[in-house]
C-alpha cells in the first residue's frame, strides 16, 4: 500500500543472485504444496476405499450366513460331562462351549468343548488356596 506522504518510488529490480534465490523458493513452495495436496488426496482416497470395501464385506458376510442358516440342517451333538458335575455357567464362543461348575468332590472345574470336532479340548481344575 502506498503512503501518501512519501513520494512514489518504483521498485528496483532484484540483484540477479537474489532473483535466482527467489525463483528457487517459489519452485520449492510449489513442489511442497503439490506434495501435500497429493498426500491428502491419497489419504482421503484410502478412507473412501476402506469404507466402501468394509461395507461390501459386511454385506457379503451376512448374506450367505443368513441363507445358509435357512437351508443348513441343525447339527446334533451330545456332550458328556463328568459324573456328579454341577453346571453353574455355560458360555459359547465361536465353535467352543465352556462349562463351569463343581465336580462330585466339590472342586471347581472348567470344561471346554469344541463343537467343530465334537471333542473336549480341556478339563481344568481350579485350586483355591485355603486362607
Amino acid at each position: 500500500m502506498n503512503n501518501p506522504n512519501l513520494p512514489e518510488e518504483e521498485e528496483k529490480p532484484l540483484d540477479p543472485t537474489l532473483e535466482k534465490v527467489r525463483r528457487k523458493m517459489v519452485r520449492l513452495l510449489f513442489v511442497s504444496s503439490s506434495a501435500i495436496i497429493v498426500a491428502l488426496m491419497a489419504v482421503l482416497g484410502a478412507l473412501v476405499y476402506k469404507a466402501k470395501n468394509n461395507s461390501a464385506a459386511q454385506q457379503a458376510d451376512t448374506a450367505p450366513a443368513a441363507a445358509q442358516a435357512l437351508t443348513a440342517p441343525l447339527a446334533t451333538q451330545t456332550i458328556t460331562l463328568p459324573k456328579g458335575f454341577v453346571n453353574e455357567a455355560t458360555t459359547v464362543d465361536g465353535n467352543r462351549v465352556w462349562f463351569s461348575g463343581t465336580d462330585a468332590s466339590g472342586r471347581r472345574v472348567m470344561i471346554v468343548h469344541d463343537i467343530a470336532t465334537g471333542k473336549t479340548i480341556s478339563d481344568i481344575t481350579v485350586a483355591v488356596p485355603e486362607p
